[in-house]
């Protein structure tokens, strides 16, 4: 496969997850605003998450800036947000694939803390510049909590397409690890 499409079909990729995100949360608001809490789709982390264990250092961290660029772009209007954290994020995904195998069910573990991680962090920012009245305890209870129920299942049913996909795509033997 030519060295471009090496890098732009993983951009469309998480692009295509940008717009999936907030495409899932228009067409499905009531339906994401449950008895239980508020749920909140993360497809652009969890295909930045996959594609971080197939992708050089270099390539994976540009495409965390861009992404995390277009996302606080297209949705916290805040910028530098979402940039950081997702550039954060894929660092240390970077360090853990070192000692991790590429695997469904290390996806769903890496998933569950990597949006954790996210999330806590998006609320401290949040509530350091007063975009949220919600405290710690809301925070967990209602949103939290579902959010990563909802994005491990998403994980679990999405992480052997999209890697086999990558795979096809990055020629993990080629790429890994450079």
């Amino acid at each position: 496969m030519s060295q471009w499409k090496k890098h732009l079909y993983p951009l469309l990729m998480l692009v295509a997850a940008l717009l999936l995100d907030g495409a899932l949360s228009a067409q499905l608001k009531g339906v994401l605003k449950t008895d239980i809490g508020i749920i909140v789709p993360h497809l652009t982390l969890i295909v930045l998450l996959i594609l971080t264990f197939y992708l050089s250092f270099r390539h994976i961290i540009v495409l965390a800036l861009v992404i995390g660029f277009m996302y606080d772009s297209y949705y916290s209007g805040i910028l530098g947000i979402y940039m950081t954290a997702f550039t954060a994020l894929v660092y240390i995904l970077l360090q853990c694939r070192k000692a991790l195998p590429a695997n469904f069910m290390i996806y769903t573990l890496l998933s569950i803390i990597v949006i954790t991680i996210l999330e806590f962090f998006i609320f401290g920012v949040y509530r350091a510049i007063n975009m949220t009245t919600l405290t710690i305890q809301e925070f967990m209870v209602e949103r939290l909590g579902v959010t990563i129920l909802f994005n491990s299942l998403v994980m679990l049913v999405l992480s052997i397409p999209i890697s086999k996909l990558t795979q096809k795509i990055v020629q993990k033997e080629e790429i890994r690890f450079k």
